[in-house]
């Protein structure tokens, strides 16, 4: 009984960790950029990022499952977002609007005011 205690319980908590529920966010357009919403939060374009620097998958944009929203290094979800591309390979880095303090390295592309 005891070997089988010792195998079902790393095999329940890898279950329980890869079936985690994603988070769906919505999106909205404003003609000129795409923004996510996610609760009371709004998430406009920053910069091109690389892929490999996502992290943790959050959730998927309008229930889209190929629109992918992940953690971005380890900057808060609450600040950062970082949204898969699927033309180039690369992600979209997204700010929350009320963020001012920019991780060093990181420059906008984008001239959003809000």
């Amino acid at each position: 009984m005891k070997k089988f205690l010792l195998i079902l319980i790393p095999v329940m908590m890898l279950f329980c960790s890869c079936n985690e529920k994603l988070v769906n966010m919505t999106s909205t357009d404003n003609g000129e950029y795409t923004s996510i919403i996610w609760d009371d939060k709004k998430y406009v374009p920053f910069c091109v990022v690389s892929k490999n620097d996502c992290g943790k998958k959050i959730g998927y944009v309008n229930g889209e499952k190929d629109n992918v929203i992940s953690q971005y290094k380890d900057l808060s979800p609450d600040e950062w977002l970082a949204n898969y591309l699927t033309m180039d390979g690369g992600a979209m880095l997204l700010k929350e609007v009320n963020v001012s303090d920019i991780p060093y390295g990181l420059q906008s592309e984008y001239n959003i005011t809000e």
